[in-house]
């Protein structure tokens, strides 16, 4: 049980993520975008746009990994169960920056 509630978590932290790093340069909260953020502050090296594009593999990547551990194979890996919810709470973290950025 606690193998499928891990995948569980996993999978939906995941989805969370995912949904608002895709929705966060295209809806504004509070009326403005990131990009209108980051634009407001004196900055002296910002990468060319297309250096974000990074961020696509590493959102597949995670995608595999999620995919991966579902497979039959994988559910009671000891290696899977040593990572235990440190990916889950990752995911959490990496959904948070939006709201707080825009605070």
């Amino acid at each position: 049980m606690k193998d499928t509630l891990r995948q569980t978590a996993n999978l939906v932290t995941l989805m969370i993520a995912l949904v608002i790093n895709i929705l966060a340069p295209i809806l504004p909260l509070n009326g403005q975008s990131t990009g209108e953020i980051s634009d407001r502050f004196q900055v002296y090296f910002v990468p060319v746009g297309y250096v974000f594009a990074i961020w696509f593999f590493i959102f597949v990547g995670w995608l595999v990994f999620v995919i991966y551990q579902f497979l039959p194979s994988q559910k009671e890996s000891p290696r899977l169960r040593r990572l235990d919810y440190i990916f889950a709470v990752s995911d959490i973290f990496n959904a948070a920056w939006f709201p707080v950025y825009l605070v």
